[in-house]
């Protein structure tokens, strides 16, 4: 005799529920009046009984469409009599399904709701808590855009929150509000996550005013998401381990991840011009001063390769900021850091950035670090430079990782090369403050391999003299080794993010030109149908994570391991 499981047992349950709560639902008749009678005798004679039971059935139970038509065409009727005391019946019928009924009845709804508001103004908040709530329904994720019945329904909601925002332009910050206040959580599911943000992005087109704050809300919220995946990883390579359950949460949020970056990438691209001012200033505000995210920042790739004035106002920005340019303080030494190697990473890596753009910054770089050390030739003890000059060692790192990664660029002529020989980067490398030392080892490979072979610098003596000086100190050298524009690893939203990127290419390899685009689309078309079965996108991503803390200096076969 087969036993029960406890699954098969709510199961059981669950469906018993459903058929009393259908033929109850069957049983359940509102005569017309009969609504407003309940009310009128509530607010005026406080008959209470009757007033409990119709909020309790209202709860309870679903309504059909002539009950619905019932109790909202009373509601509408008596509008005036709802004030404050009836705030669990507001809460209650503002609660009731209808976006996907007809539209007649869908209209009767839009009416109430703006009589409401316009007659009791203290009841925005809760009927704007529950028209941003339907945004957070379940269901099922979809390709290219929504189906044509939910953008239907959506449609309707927006509607309702844009009379009210017109009517009562106060409101606006009650919406800013609520919208933040019920923003999913990041593990609540990708569908719910990416139909939140798709609908966020829509109100921005709407409601121009509310774009930045909007924005902001996004980008908050994808940054979380970004920092909980690069924390998973970390967490797996120092186990060595990962349970079922885990793996799945970390595909999840990867995917939850990808498709949020995708309706953001498609609202720039609707957009351009006033989204991507208003991306530059949530960049600098809330993306910048993030350290270690590996994604996020990828929307500021994009930014720069489609609009030459953001391009020119976010390099310049990083640079005012990576030097202590930009006002009276130079702002804090972890953010200068990071923004050096936003820099460095943007001119190595977009395609879209100019030549010349590359050769003015690293003038300036090398310009900066030669007046730095001029300014400091009485510096302090070695054990001391990490604290004081840490710009310095940032600002140098900049400049050796790009003579590293554009190595075929700037070698590539007698001009070019003349160049590089005029950035002396024999003085920074071998003075006091030593910028090698702190240099993450595979960009001072690089770096090494590259000036050596066009006879530029030699550094081996200043490398073997630190490893030594390394293995004698007592603590263990930690190297900044976060790149902000690695290869992009994320599959779907990847596909408009990889044509805009540079691979780095090993001189010691010829003919080695291609990029990351063209590797993860012959890889992903190379894979046979049995290992996609095995190994699906999130599997391969959620692999390909835990090797991609390098600066880039390898070949784009191995981004799917």
């Amino acid at each position: 005799m087969a036993v029960a499981t406890p699954k098969s047992v709510a199961s059981l349950m669950q469906k018993t529920l459903e058929r009393q709560a259908a033929v109850a639902r069957m049983k359940l008749r509102f005569s017309k009046n009969q609504v407003k009678e309940i009310l009128t005798n509530y607010v005026n004679k406080n008959i209470s009984g009757p007033y409990l039971e119709l909020v309790k059935v209202l709860r309870d139970y679903p309504l059909n469409d002539d009950n619905f038509r019932i109790v909202f065409d009373d509601s509408l009727s008596c509008v005036v009599l709802l004030g404050r005391d009836l705030d669990k019946y507001i809460d209650v019928v503002c609660s009731i399904e209808w976006v996907s009924r007809s539209e007649d009845l869908v209209n009767l709804y839009k009416k109430f709701v703006l009589d409401l508001v316009t007659a009791h103004t203290y009841h925005c908040p809760r009927v704007m808590m529950r028209l941003v709530y339907t945004f957070k329904a379940d269901g099922v994720n979809w390709d290219d855009s929504p189906p044509a019945e939910l953008l239907r329904q959506w449609s309707n909601v927006h509607e309702i929150i844009g009379h009210i925002v017109a009517i009562m332009p106060m409101t606006s910050d009650l919406l800013m509000h609520t919208l933040m206040e019920q923003f999913p959580y990041y593990k609540v599911g990708c569908y719910v996550n990416r139909a939140y943000v798709y609908n966020a992005i829509w109100m921005s087109k709407y409601l121009p005013a509310l774009r930045e704050q909007i924005m902001s809300a996004i980008i908050n919220r994808m940054i979380e998401m970004d920092v909980n995946v690069v924390e998973n990883e970390k967490n797996k390579i120092q186990s060595d381990m990962m349970f079922e359950m885990e793996t799945d949460t970390l595909d999840e949020i990867s995917e939850t991840l990808d498709y949020c970056m995708l309706e953001v990438l498609k609202w720039l691209e609707d957009e351009r011009a006033p989204i991507l001012n208003i991306l530059c200033n949530v960049f600098e505000r809330l993306i910048l001063p993030t350290y270690g995210i590996r994604h996020v920042q990828f929307l500021l790739l994009y930014t720069i390769s489609i609009n030459q004035q953001c391009a020119d106002r976010i390099l310049n920005n990083l640079w005012m900021v990576a030097a202590g340019l930009q006002g009276v303080s130079p702002g804090a030494l972890t953010t200068r850091r990071t923004s050096a190697s936003h820099l460095s990473g943007l001119l190595a890596r977009s395609v879209r950035v100019p030549n010349s753009r590359l050769i003015h910054y690293l003038r300036s770089m090398a310009e900066w670090c030669h007046s730095y050390i001029t300014a400091t030739q009485e510096s302090t003890t070695a054990s001391d430079n990490l604290k004081a000059h840490g710009a310095f060692h940032a600002i140098c790192h900049a400049i050796f990782y790009l003579v590293a990664f554009k190595h075929h660029l700037l070698f590539a002529s007698k001009e070019n090369v003349n160049f590089v020989e005029s950035l002396n980067l024999p003085r920074l490398v071998t003075c006091p403050l030593n910028p090698l030392r702190t240099c993450p080892p595979q960009v001072t490979r690089a770096f090494s391999s590259v000036t050596r072979q066009h006879q530029v610098v030699y550094c081996q003596a200043i490398i073997e003299k630190n490893a030594r000086h390394t293995l004698q100190a007592a603590s263990v050298m930690q190297y900044d080794e976060w790149f902000p524009y690695d290869p992009y690893n994320l599959p779907r939203s990847g596909k408009i993010i990889w044509p805009l990127c540079i691979d780095y290419k090993d001189w010691l390899k010829d003919g080695d030109d291609e990029t990351q685009y063209t590797s993860m689309k012959r890889k992903l078309e190379a894979e046979d149908d049995d290992f996609l079965v095995s190994a699906s996108p999130n599997q391969l991503l959620a692999s390909s994570l835990s090797n991609s803390i390098s600066p880039g200096f390898r070949t784009s076969e191995n981004i799917f391991i």
